[in-house]
């Protein structure tokens, strides 16, 4: 097995797991609920769910979402590139601060 697998794409896919999971690819459209539904097997945390905007205040097609234990964010790693609507979704392990932060720009929204 080659080491250094880190390549391209701008997200890691291996790694620890703290229950938190980025995602790009997103439909404009998508909601809370979508996002819920699309991870439904694996206990996501409804609140925890949060998109991200540009500065003119559009959807970039990225979000993250949390669950209720690191092993969920692990085990939803199998709905890479699985569909949500026309979009296929990738996903990419992030971090409490990465997540935190994303929360504090989309407060209010």
């Amino acid at each position: 097995g080659g080491r250094g697998g880190r390549g391209s794409g701008g997200g890691i896919q291996v790694g620890e797991h703290t229950g938190f999971l980025r995602m790009r690819g997103l439909p404009f459209s998508s909601t809370k609920k979508d996002i819920l539904q699309f991870f439904k097997e694996y206990n996501p945390v409804e609140t925890s769910i949060t998109f991200t905007y540009r500065s003119d205040g559009r959807a970039t097609g990225e979000g993250y979402a949390g669950f209720a234990s690191a092993d969920d964010a692990k085990d939803a790693m199998a709905l890479h590139k699985k569909s949500m609507g026309s979009r296929y979704i990738e996903l990419f392990i992030s971090s409490k601060e990465e997540h935190a932060r994303s929360m504090a720009r989309s407060n209010g929204r």
